[in-house]
């Protein structure tokens, strides 16, 4: 059973690796498709992510001239989740209360950042945006990571395996 669970939060960790680095690379796509003159396949990126974020340009990193298909913080907790998919973090798995600490932490900068500009005691910038949605998006990833893991056990301990074996027998039948 060890070696399965290994092999499962390896799986798990390449997923999401692969899932989050897409999601890093769409947003950069968008810009450098615009400037070779490839509209219309930029225009899926930026269409993608408009149910996803508000892509207000001035609140957008840039490439060439052209803004990126989501915001700061959006780009930075992509980037984050990518990132901390790629640390192996044993801490994550202590207790649930390290896990609810570790969300705590991720979520209030993210929070401060957001809500104190209306308050009139901050003003947010490009980089407390990015920093602090990569701080979530870092925090989080090994959460996420560690329940694809869960899930991926459930399922190969409790069915996926018979359930393919029967299928194979009813073939050859």
């Amino acid at each position: 059973m060890h070696s399965s669970t290994h092999f499962n939060q390896g799986s798990a960790r390449v997923a999401l690796a692969a899932t989050w680095g897409v999601l890093c690379a769409l947003p950069l796509a968008a810009p450098i498709l615009v400037s070779h003159s490839c509209r219309r396949a930029a225009s899926v990126a930026y269409l993608f992510f408009f149910c996803i974020c508000h892509q207000i340009p001035e609140r957008s990193f840039t490439i060439s001239g052209h803004p990126l298909a989501v915001c700061h913080r959006c780009f930075g907790i992509y980037l984050g989740l990518f990132l901390g998919s790629l640390i192996d973090n044993h801490f994550v798995h202590r207790s649930p209360q390290v896990r609810r600490f570790l969300v705590l932490a991720a979520g209030i900068p993210l929070l401060l950042d957001v809500l104190m500009p209306f308050a009139g005691l901050w003003t947010s910038s490009s980089m407390s945006r990015f920093f602090t949605g990569l701080l979530l998006g870092t925090l989080i990833s090994p959460l996420l990571v560690r329940g694809v893991q869960e899930f991926l056990n459930e399922v190969s301990g409790a069915g996926l395996l018979s359930a393919i074996c029967i299928s194979r027998e009813a073939s050859h039948e």
